[in-house]
């Protein structure tokens, strides 16, 4: 086997496995919070903003990112910002002060993006249409089922250590996976490809996509629904621990009941795309969504100290959005012609600004109920569905495979 041949097949798995230790610095330390406020002598509305601070890094660097994988290559983009990735992790291990500990999360939010620039370029150069695919489904199905997972590890971990030790073992994990990448990772970007940045052609196109109307409504709807989520990803493990005092593991236990029904909700996205079409199939999963919020706010104000009829709402909620998300995001790149890189680019920064700002919301309006929690969501969920009534129709689907 060649060495081309090895690193085609062993590349992919490496990502892979430094994508789940870039989600896991955020779904992983989530049942330490409260032990971070505690040994940091933190408010909640402060270590909420470690959550807040993560997203703004993620959504400040993606642009810069990608015009600099196309000048320089993909390889020195991805293991360069990998590099600053583990100081940043072994740093938030290290923090003993909570402004310190906001600096090294926003750095760490910051470095990300070379992994999703870099890293996704790169697969789709590598590989052919249909391995694509194949690849990036399975990035894909590690981002569902991260923030399931990662709650419950991190509860395992606080069970024989403490909350530093989390971020020690996304050090040691993402250290380890760099090292590999290093000798495995190709160059797909060839030297002759490569062509000065050209800031006036760029800020072109990203005006182009800030105008475009269907993209930028379509997005504003994605955004709402991840800021729906983002919600109880931020304030859950707070709410479930401290205000109900249930354990970490319970915690744990909880997210992968919520991403369970998720993961169905994705399951069912190709078969139901088959016989209802991509604008009735988002149409149904912003009803379950609405009805699942709904559920949220009343059963919080029937039942204000038993969180069951929440999950079980909240539960409702994932399902439903989870039947949009896939089918928004193909809307929203087919809605631009402007080229791949500028359209993904674009998303990943305004879909994390989104995520910083509900994020940032929460962390403010958040007091320790059920209720300050659910409103969000339903907010959030009844703008989505207001947004939606002024997108225009998506296409017949035979029509969608054409273009695509």
């Amino acid at each position: 086997m060649s060495r081309l041949k090895l690193k085609q097949i062993i590349f992919p798995l490496l990502l892979v496995l430094y994508e789940i230790s870039t989600y896991l610095s955020n779904d992983m330390y989530l049942p330490a919070l409260p032990d971070m406020m505690r040994d940091l002598h933190i408010t909640t509305q402060q270590v909420q903003l470690t959550l807040m601070i993560w997203f703004a890094g993620l959504a400040c660097t993606p642009l810069i990112f990608g015009a600099l994988s196309d000048r320089f290559g993909r390889r020195p983009v991805l293991l360069l910002g990998g590099l600053v990735y583990v100081i940043a992790s072994a740093a938030c291990a290290l923090a003993t002060d909570f402004t310190f500990l906001l600096w090294v999360r926003f750095i760490q939010g910051c470095a990300i993006p070379t992994m999703m620039v870099a890293g996704y370029a790169s697969i789709h150069e590598l590989y052919d249409h249909k391995e694509a695919i194949n690849i990036l489904a399975l990035m894909s199905a590690i981002t569902i089922l991260a923030p399931a997972f990662g709650p419950l590890l991190g509860a395992i971990i606080l069970y024989v250590a403490n909350w530093r030790d989390i971020f020690w073992v996304i050090t040691i994990w993402s250290s380890l996976t760099l090292i590999f990448l290093f000798y495995y990772m190709p160059e797909t970007h060839a030297p002759a490809l490569r062509h000065p940045i050209q800031l006036p052609v760029l800020f072109k196109s990203y005006w182009r996509v800030i105008t475009n109307k269907a993209y930028m409504l379509q997005m504003c709807i994605l955004g709402c629904l991840f800021g729906g989520f983002i919600v109880w990803i931020s304030s859950g493990s707070l709410l479930v621990m401290e205000s109900f005092h249930f354990t970490a593991m319970e915690y744990g236990l909880f997210q992968i009941f919520v991403f369970a029904f998720y993961f169905i909700g994705n399951l069912l996205v190709d078969p139901l795309m088959d016989t209802l079409g991509i604008d009735l199939l988002i149409r149904l999963g912003l009803s379950i969504g609405m009805l699942g919020a709904i559920f949220m706010s009343v059963f919080a104000v029937l039942f204000p100290q038993n969180i069951y009829p929440y999950i079980l709402a909240l539960s409702f909620f994932s399902f439903g959005t989870a039947l949009c998300f896939a089918p928004l995001n193909r809307m929203i790149i087919e809605a631009s012609d402007e080229p791949m890189g500028i359209r993904v680019a674009f998303f990943t920064v305004f879909l994390m600004l989104a995520l910083a700002i509900v994020s940032y919301i929460g962390a403010h309006i958040y007091n320790g109920t059920i209720l300050s929690v659910a409103l969000i969501t339903t907010l959030s969920m009844l703008t989505a569905c207001l947004l939606k009534r002024f997108t225009p129709k998506s296409p017949p689907q035979d029509e969608m495979e054409a273009i695509s």
